[in-house]
């Protein structure tokens, strides 16, 4: 078989939804019920872009991409969302009857398929039959809009609701618009292929897919799973440990007191976009004048002196057997710095290890 740069492209993306699907449920990182329901939404949609981009023909294969997938997927992914805002709707008793569409369908496909493709018994019409072809083509059509029907619906959902976390509010938003933007290419593959004569109409939507597996597997998956883990280090933290206090701060006569009771109570170091002004305004001084602050009382500059705090604050996460579960950037990330990269750099600067070995030496000490 000879692939197209674009087909590379399709199956190497398959081949990572499936790979994500399977990590999510085995992967205790990555693994929770809210999650499963991600995986079933990847799982389904990777098997059924490759039983359409290949086009076995065989019956097997064609069989199981004949059924109407297309009403369970977005239930799912609605229940995905749901679950990951802990919105109300999860509580509401019509929620189980959003899989009866998917249930019907499936049901009269067996009583058709056990005539048209298992000869089990004869229908009163055959396959042919113009109010089947209609019932067909009917099912196409209330399968593109049922899922862009589901997918406004979690647009709706996220951008309102004001009590989840912004983080996820914000991945679940642009992740509706990614959908309904692939739905967009569904409608137009539809167009091309009962209005034109073009070979291969949805190699589009394959495509489509393609990169949204690429995007799920960044954002959806492994940014939101560091945001659960901030959390739970957060609330782990408050109960176990006491705050930060970096041995190398000295301490003046004037602001630079209050300056370590902001950051040790306040422990505004947790803020990645901490900066000059913030603290200056906490301290009712200007942003001059706590420059003068940090040289001639604090003595080390003000990056260095936030910095320290979160490289403490890292230190005693990494040395806790408690935080060990979680991960070096969800740690580094919960201590202040802005990105795993900032972190390493800072952390290796100021230890002179990595924060991977930081934490191999304390287990082993």
């Amino acid at each position: 078989m000879t692939l197209s740069l674009s087909g590379f492209f399709i199956l190497a993306s398959v081949v990572q939804g499936l790979f994500i699907g399977l990590a999510i449920l085995c992967a205790p990182f990555f693994r929770s019920s809210t999650n499963n329901y991600l995986a079933g939404f990847i799982l389904l949609v990777s098997g059924m872009t490759f039983l359409g981009w290949q086009e076995f023909d065989h019956f097997w294969p064609d069989y199981f991409w004949s059924l109407m997938w297309e009403f369970l997927i977005p239930v799912l992914l609605f229940q995905y969302a749901l679950r990951l805002l802990q919105h109300p709707y999860l509580r509401a008793p019509w929620l189980p009857w959003l899989y009866a569409p998917f249930l019907v369908v499936l049901v009269a496909d067996i009583i058709f398929d056990l005539d048209f493709s298992f000869g089990v018994y004869t229908l009163p019409f055959p396959q042919q039959h113009p109010a089947y072809q209609f019932y067909d083509s009917l099912l196409d059509s209330m399968a593109l809009w049922w899922n862009i029907f589901f997918f406004g619906w979690i647009f709706r959902i996220a951008r309102n609701d004001r009590n989840a976390a912004a983080d996820k509010r914000r991945w679940l938003t642009r992740f509706s618009i990614a959908l309904l933007l692939v739905m967009s290419v569904w409608f137009l593959s539809d167009y091309i292929q009962y209005r034109t004569a073009v070979e291969d109409p949805y190699s589009m939507l394959w495509l489509a897919l393609s990169l949204l597996f690429w995007y799920i597997a960044y954002v959806g998956v492994y940014q939101l799973r560091i945001v659960d883990e901030r959390a739970e280090i957060g609330a782990l933290r408050d109960q176990l440990l006491e705050p930060a206090t970096p041995a190398n701060v000295s301490v003046g006569n004037d602001y630079s007191p209050a300056l370590r009771q902001l950051m040790e109570e306040e422990q505004l170091y947790r803020n990645p976009d901490l900066g000059r002004q913030v603290v200056a305004e906490q301290l009712g001084i200007s942003e001059g004048y706590l420059s003068q602050v940090m040289s001639t009382q604090v003595g080390q500059p003000f990056a260095d002196y936030i910095n320290s705090y979160r490289i403490e604050e890292a230190k005693r996460l990494l040395s806790s057997p408690e935080f060990n579960p979680y991960s070096l950037e969800a740690i580094g990330l919960e201590a202040g710095f802005k990105s795993r990269s900032a972190f390493y750099t800072c952390f290796k600067k100021a230890t002179g290890t990595t924060p991977g070995m930081f934490r191999k030496e304390v287990k082993t000490s």
